[in-house]
């Protein structure tokens, strides 16, 4: 058995969605550097590949992806997972077309420029990296499919991921729904379309969180209605419940039960007429979270519900948004990929790419990469949008330009006079809210916002 040796500018850990808009940003800005992209994955994409069937986005195509490809119809278009694999699969031969990128699938890396092949035991590498190795797992999403719960079930149970609820083949005494989030919405929705009786579905929501109204995150509402408009009610606002309350009057903010005050934050999206599905479920159990199925009862934190060998439990609890803990994006000879603008880790992936390929020094580097955990409880909210503008703030200042010209940017969907519109009413209320986040900020986490 021989090591292969290799050469290359870039080695990228990882071809999922982060990973493929770091790799499209360094090979659009230079017309020399090769890459090697190593993934555990057949196929890039990431957990896309792990997905359940009928997954699609919960955003608009139009912020997804990479920056040198349209995904979809583009737009307000919520692309399937089908179509989101094929994109991937598209813009790999389109950049693997240049002959400056190498695609080394179901490969794992074992550090310092090494990886192995998972199906050939003789196929092991060794990579001479010129100038960074980009970690672009360190995010760690994760899905169902591929996590086991965190708690025993008994045997006698059927418990399955949502992967295998397309395969039912026979009717169930009932489904119990176990998480509340992104998954969850979709297990409880896709059981509902498929003509499933609301009151055949028990759903478990151990944490009621705020959800965001798709149609004012829309390319050419963002900076308006949307995330513009959050500014009016930051301004009007002294505390965090006041601004919650706030969002939520101005239909910002959407909430489940109008009766449970909730306490994530999570940037999950929902239509209107999806809100409504949701809350046909009267079956809602609040009482914290599974500790154990046995064969004749859910036990949870706080009670107990029957169950039966006839239900179908499906485990949605997998956390594909788990907060980490910031580490420095460029640091050496290192990049970590991670999120710097609030539930955009694909665009913040770009701009990494765009920084590494344009701006010198790694101090500087570092300043306009001030990382932006995802959010988890309502408190994180401001924090996270205070961050994230301050990012954006210093990228229109460096490389406005870029900004512009950024299909996953969400400023360079609206048109030029909604932006100087936008930046126009900005300017009149951004002072106060500036304070007043910075008020809300001291009061949660006892910090003051820079």
């Amino acid at each position: 058995m021989t090591v292969q040796l290799l050469e290359a500018d870039y080695l990228v850990i990882g071809a999922g969605a982060m990973g493929m808009a770091f790799v499209d940003e360094i090979l659009t800005q230079s017309s020399t550097d090769l890459v090697i992209l190593v993934d555990r994955h057949a196929k890039t994409g990431g957990h896309w590949n792990d997905a359940y069937s009928f997954v699609s986005l919960h955003q608009p195509a139009a912020f997804y992806g990479v920056n040198s490809e349209k995904l979809g119809s583009g737009g307000a278009a919520l692309a399937s997972g089908c179509e989101v694999l094929a994109y991937y699969e598209r813009v790999l031969a389109k950049l693997v077309a240049t002959g400056r990128l190498r695609h080394f699938p179901m490969c794992e890396s074992s550090g310092n420029g090494r990886f192995v092949s998972l199906v050939e035991a003789d196929l092991k590498y060794q990579v001479t990296v010129r100038k960074k190795t980009v970690d672009a797992t360190y995010m760690n999403v994760r899905v169902p499919s591929t996590t086991e719960p965190e708690y025993p079930v008994s045997s006698e149970i059927t418990l399955r991921p949502p992967n295998e609820l397309p395969a039912v083949r026979r009717p169930r005494s009932g489904y119990v729904i176990i998480g509340a989030g992104k998954t969850g919405m979709d297990a409880v929705l896709f059981l509902l379309n498929q003509g499933v009786d609301p009151d055949h579905i028990t759903w478990i929501i151990s944490n009621d969180a705020w959800f965001l109204d798709r149609a004012q995150i829309q390319p050419g509402r963002v900076f308006d209605e949307g995330l513009g408009g959050q500014f009016q009610n930051i301004a009007s606002a002294g505390t965090l419940t006041e601004l919650l309350l706030s969002l939520e009057a101005d239909q910002r903010l959407l909430r489940l039960d109008k009766d449970v005050w909730p306490t994530k934050y999570r940037c999950a999206t929902v239509s209107l007429d999806e809100l409504e599905k949701l809350r046909s479920i009267a079956n809602t159990v609040r009482l914290g979270r599974v500790v154990r199925i046995d064969s004749d009862a859910i036990i949870l934190q706080h009670g107990s519900l029957p169950t039966g060998s006839e239900v179908l439990h499906v485990d949605c609890t997998a956390d594909g948004l788990a907060k980490r803990e910031i580490r420095p994006v460029f640091d050496g000879d290192t990049i970590t990929l991670q999120s710097l603008f609030m539930c955009q880790q694909v665009f913040s992936a770009a701009v990494i790419g765009n920084i590494e390929a344009r701006v010198d020094g790694e101090q500087r580097k570092n300043a306009l990469c001030q990382v932006v955990p995802h959010p988890e409880f309502s408190r994180d909210f401001p924090l996270a949008l205070s961050v994230s503008m301050k990012n954006m703030e210093s990228w229109g200042r460096e490389f406005g330009m870029w900004l512009g010209r950024s299909r996953l940017s969400m400023a360079s969907h609206d048109s030029t006079f909604k932006l100087l519109w936008g930046a126009f009413k900005a300017r009149k209320v951004m002072p106060v809210a500036v304070e007043k986040m910075r008020l809300i900020i001291d009061q949660e986490f006892g910090i003051e916002a820079d």
